[in-house]
């Protein structure tokens, strides 16, 4: 009987952990949870570099949490970097980036689909990095998008 409880104890914090660490790419989480609000964000990349439009849009996941996604070309338009962020009461719970490349019709790169080819989430991410993030966020997110993620 001990044995039996031991293997189900592990099997359910396997499990516990196995979903946790489940990383969604933006495409999955369009296709999976209901969008709350979308809107166009300036990025301005570090040291006084160009200034990108993020395309940002947040979903509720459950009960009040949500996900923020940004996506981010770059100036190439051949590859961009997406920003996931699950937050709860205007706070950042966890995230991370999955970097991606758009998938070309033609060896010459001019016709280039609306679909992407994402590589592995990144997973070492600081929570104090991805706080920085959504604060650049969180004064476009309307006040109806932070009341449906909070309590």
């Amino acid at each position: 009987m001990r044995f039996l409880l031991t293997i189900i104890f592990i099997f359910s914090v396997c499990t516990v952990q196995a979903k946790n660490d489940i990383k969604y790419t933006g495409y999955e989480i369009g296709n999976r949870y209901k969008l709350l609000q979308s809107f166009i964000a300036d990025y301005e990349v570090e040291n006084g570099g160009l200034i990108l439009d993020g395309k940002v849009s947040i979903y509720k996941t459950n009960k009040n949490k949500c996900v923020l996604v940004s996506k981010i070309d770059g100036d190439s338009g051949v590859y961009g970097t997406e920003t996931i962020l699950y937050f709860y009461n205007s706070k950042v719970l966890y995230g991370y980036y999955v970097n991606y490349n758009y998938i070309f019709l033609n060896g010459e790169g001019s016709i280039k689909l609306n679909k992407v080819n994402y590589e592995n989430p990144e997973s070492e991410n600081s929570l104090i990095e991805l706080k920085k993030e959504f604060s650049r966020y969180i004064s476009n997110i309307s006040k109806n998008t932070l009341r449906k993620c909070s309590n």
